[in-house]
């Protein structure tokens, strides 16, 4: 109710004055805002960005840019080593950067090294690991915790696309095409599994964060053992 009002108040006011309205970070955003009964919103060509990983470049600009921006440098293979670390996944990136952002408002540091990198390590490890966590309980109340299992192991197959593999992999938990299509989008809302934007059918799908599928499997296998 209130995204349909916000949506349609943005309408109005765009008849009259130039207006920007932003929706970020929410996971299957068209899919909520077919919810919400704003039939423009589909009117207005290329203005949804779908943002998953990021390229290297991109990745590393994010890191340095505020850093720079505040005098503080970083030696360019910490940096190579920090963006290879978050995966180039925008959230991990951000706890990077706050990390590192900390351990330099300690230190006083005006050049930021692998010693630093040393130092917010366990910081870095105790926020992904909650993070991981979080993402497993979602899987296993929204029952897709054996749809993640079963796709997981595709992508260390074929390193860093599934390609069409992922639907093959979704015939041990589900036994129809419809099915398995739903679960694709299940996973897709969750950022589990990821697929760039504007591209040409077939869709190439891409690992969400790969190490959240190793978390997976890892305790996975675990929960099995124990049971």
């Amino acid at each position: 109710t209130v995204g349909r009002s916000l949506l349609n108040a943005s309408q109005s006011v765009r008849d009259e004055a130039p207006f920007l309205l932003v929706l970020a970070g929410t996971p299957g955003l068209p899919a909520h805002l077919d919810t919400m009964d704003a039939t423009f919103w589909e009117r207005l060509g290329s203005g949804q960005l779908d943002i998953g990983l990021l390229c290297k470049e991109a990745a590393a600009d994010a890191l340095a840019r505020p850093l720079q921006d505040q005098g503080i440098d970083i030696e360019s293979s910490a940096l190579d080593a920090v963006v290879k670390a978050s995966q180039r996944y925008p959230y991990f990136i951000q706890l990077w950067g706050e990390a590192l952002w900390e351990q330099q408002q300690a230190s006083g540091a005006t050049c930021l090294h692998a010693d630093d990198l040393d130092a917010v390590r366990p910081t870095i490890l105790e926020r992904t690991t909650t993070f991981y966590q979080n993402r497993y309980r979602q899987l296993e109340g929204r029952d897709l915790l054996r749809a993640a299992m079963a796709v997981a192991p595709v992508f260390q197959q074929t390193e860093d696309v599934f390609d069409n593999h992922i639907d093959t992999a979704l015939e041990a938990v589900a036994s129809t095409e419809s099915s398995r299509l739903a679960l694709r989008e299940q996973l897709n809302a969750l950022g589990y599994i990821w697929c760039p934007p504007n591209q040409p059918p077939p869709a190439t799908w891409h690992p969400g964060i790969p190490s959240l599928m190793a978390y997976v499997r890892q305790r996975g296998a675990g929960s099995d053992a124990a049971t």
